[in-house]
C-alpha cells in the first residue's frame, strides 16, 4: 500500500536517484492549481455517473487497485524503494483523486490483463501497447508513450534483413503486443520458430541476449533504449512495426475511470510534469559507448562488490544515493584507491592536496578517507550554491564545481546570465562552459581560462554512468529476489514463492 502526496511523486522519482536528501522537489504553484482544478473536474463528473462507476466505487473505497508486472520502465524496488515509469504515473493519478495507491504483481502478462478485464482491478500498467485484441477486452485510456517492437541479437552475429534470416528460436513474452505481431506474420515467415516465454520480462530477454543464452528475442523499443548502456552486446537487428501507443487501462464495461485518468493525464502534461518525467527515465544515454560499457561492466564484477560497503556506509553517513556516489568515484578513479593524475590529484575521488588538508586526509590513498573527503566536499559546494537553485541543477552544478573549481562554475554562470540565459539550470549552464576556453569570453570574466568543456562531459558521464549502475542494482534485485509483494496468481508472498531463476526457466512452444 503505497501513499502521497503529488509533489512527493516527484520527490519519489529522484530519490531512486539521490536518496533522502529531498532533491527535486520543485513547488510549484501553478501545479498545485492544477490539482485543484483536476479534483473540481473530477467532482462534477463523479456527479453525472451512476453511483456504481468505477470511479465513484474507487472514491469510495479509498483506493486504486493497480495490477503491475515487474519492469524497469512499469515497476521496481531498490534498497526497498519503489520506482518505474508506470507506477509513478498511477501514484499522482491516484494521489490526484485523492486516495491510497494498492500495488499487485504479476508474474504472467495475460494474467494481468485477465483480471483487470474481469473487473478485480482498477488500472492495468504494464508498459502496455494500445492493440486491436487488447482493446477488445480493455478500455484504454490516451497514451503517455510511444514505442515500437524491435528484435534483438547478440552483436556478434550479422546483419538481418528480415524475419526469413532469423535461423535459431525467436523468443517473446507470451500474451505481448510483440506475440500479436509475430502471429500476424507467420504466413510469410512460415520457418519462423517462434516459442513464447510466460514469465520474463524484457530486461531478462536482454539480458539472455548479452549472455547468448538466446539467440533473439523481442523487446519494446523504450525499454532497448533505456537498458543499452547496461546490456553493450545487444543490438537491434529488424524493427518489426511502426511506433504504438502505450497506454493504462481499465475494465472495458465502464469508462469512468479511463475518462478521470485521460483529464489527469492532460493537466500532467500541461503542466510539464509528464515530460520531466520521461525525460528523467531516459536522460544521459546519449552518450553511450559499447567499450566504455564493457569495461564499467566488468569493473562492476570486478570491484564494486568489495567497494560497496564503504559507499553504503559514507552515503548514508552523508545523505547522499550509494549509487550516486559510485558514478563519481567511477568517473574520477575508475575505483582505482590508487589512481593519480598528472595534475597531482590521488586516490578513488581523486582529492587535491589542499582538498585533503581542508578535511583531514592525511592518505589519499585510503578509499575511506578519500570518499568520505569527496562525499563530504560535493555537500559543501551544493550548499554554496543560491538557495534559488533547486533540483536536479543543484547536484549537477556541484558536481561541475567538484571538476572544475567553484570559481571557474560562477564565470560559466556569469557568461551564461550575459547571454540571457538561466545561470541557475544546469542545461544552459552547460552550454556555456566551453567558453571558459575561448578567448574573447575567458579573458571577460575574473578567473580566466578554465576546461570547461571536460567539466560538461564530466557531469554527464556520471549520471550516464548512474544509469548503468541503477540497472545492475535491479538486476541483483531480481537475481535476490529481494520483492515482498504479493502475486496475484496465489496469493502467496513473494519470499514463500520465490520469483524464477533468471537464467533457468523452460520455453514452451507456442
Amino acid at each position: 500500500m503505497v501513499h502521497s502526496t503529488l509533489l512527493r511523486t516527484r520527490l519519489a522519482l529522484k530519490q531512486s536517484l539521490y536518496g533522502d536528501m529531498g532533491l527535486f522537489v520543485r513547488k510549484r504553484t501553478r501545479l498545485k492549481l492544477v490539482l485543484l482544478i483536476t479534483l473540481a473536474v473530477l467532482a462534477m463528473i463523479v456527479s453525472r455517473q451512476s453511483n456504481h462507476s468505477q470511479l465513484q466505487e474507487v472514491l469510495d473505497r479509498g483506493n486504486l487497485k493497480l495490477a503491475t508486472r515487474l519492469g524497469p520502465l512499469i515497476y521496481y524496488q531498490r534498497d526497498e524503494q519503489p520506482g518505474g515509469l508506470d507506477y509513478y504515473l498511477a501514484l499522482a493519478f491516484a494521489e490526484s483523486l485523492g486516495v491510497e495507491l494498492e500495488v499487485s504483481l504479476f508474474e504472467e502478462l495475460d494474467s494481468l490483463i485477465g483480471r483487470t478485464a474481469s473487473g478485480d482491478f482498477d488500472l492495468a500498467a504494464a508498459n502496455l501497447t494500445v492493440t486491436p485484441q487488447r482493446s477488445a477486452r480493455l478500455h484504454f485510456t490516451q497514451p503517455y508513450l510511444q514505442v515500437s517492437s524491435v528484435l534483438i541479437q547478440h552483436s556478434s552475429r550479422g546483419a538481418k534483413q528480415n524475419l526469413g534470416q532469423i535461423d535459431e528460436p525467436l523468443i517473446v513474452i507470451e500474451g505481448s503486443s510483440h506475440q500479436e505481431i509475430l502471429q500476424q506474420q507467420m504466413d510469410d515467415w512460415p520457418n519462423l520458430q517462434l516459442v513464447k516465454e510466460p514469465n520474463a520480462i524484457m530486461f531478462e530477454l536482454m539480458q539472455w541476449v548479452q549472455d547468448q543464452e538466446i539467440a533473439y528475442a523481442v523487446v519494446d523499443s523504450s525499454i532497448f533504449e533505456l537498458e543499452r548502456p547496461f546490456f553493450p552486446r545487444v543490438e537491434i537487428a529488424l524493427q518489426l512495426d511502426q511506433p504504438s501507443p502505450v497506454a493504462m487501462a481499465t475494465p472495458a464495461d465502464d469508462d469512468s475511470l479511463a475518462k478521470a485518468f485521460n483529464l489527469f493525464l492532460q493537466e500532467f502534461r500541461e503542466s510539464g510534469e509528464l515530460d520531466f518525467l520521461i525525460s528523467s527515465v531516459f536522460s544521459h544515454n546519449e552518450i553511450f559507448n559499447v567499450a566504455g560499457s564493457l569495461v564499467l561492466r566488468e569493473r562492476m564484477d570486478e570491484m564494486l562488490p568489495q567497494l560497496e560497503p564503504l559507499f553504503r556506509e559514507v552515503a548514508t553517513e552523508k545523505g547522499l544515493d550509494w549509487l550516486l556516489l559510485a558514478a563519481v568515484a567511477y568517473q574520477e578513479s575508475h575505483w582505482d584507491p590508487e589512481a593519480r593524475s598528472y595534475t597531482g590529484v590521488r586516490g578513488l575521488m581523486m582529492i587535491t592536496l589542499p582538498t585533503a588538508e581542508q578535511y583531514g586526509v592525511d592518505n589519499r590513498l585510503d578509499p575511506e578517507q578519500s570518499l568520505r573527503a569527496g562525499a563530504q566536499y560535493i555537500l559543501d559546494l551544493r550548499s554554496r550554491l543560491p538557495e534559488r537553485i533547486t533540483e536536479p541543477d543543484r547536484t549537477k552544478l556541484a558536481l561541475a564545481a567538484y571538476n572544475i573549481g567553484m570559481r571557474h562554475l560562477e564565470d560559466a554562470r556569469v557568461l551564461t546570465d550575459r547571454a540571457g540565459r538561466n545561470p541557475d539550470s544546469w542545461d544552459d549552464v552547460r552550454e556555456h562552459l566551453p567558453l571558459l576556453q575561448q578567448t574573447p569570453y575567458y579573458r571577460t570574466v575574473n578567473h580566466g581560462y578554465a576546461r570547461g568543456t571536460e567539466a560538461a562531459t564530466y557531469v554527464e558521464n556520471i549520471f550516464h554512468f548512474y544509469n548503468i549502475l541503477e540497472s545492475w542494482a535491479w538486476q541483483r534485485e531480481l537475481e535476490q529476489q529481494n520483492f515482498r509483494m504479493e502475486f496475484e496468481e496465489d496469493r502467496m508472498p513473494a519470499e514463500e514463492r520465490p520469483f524464477p531463476a533468471i537464467l533457468d526457466r523452460a520455453i514452451a512452444p507456442l
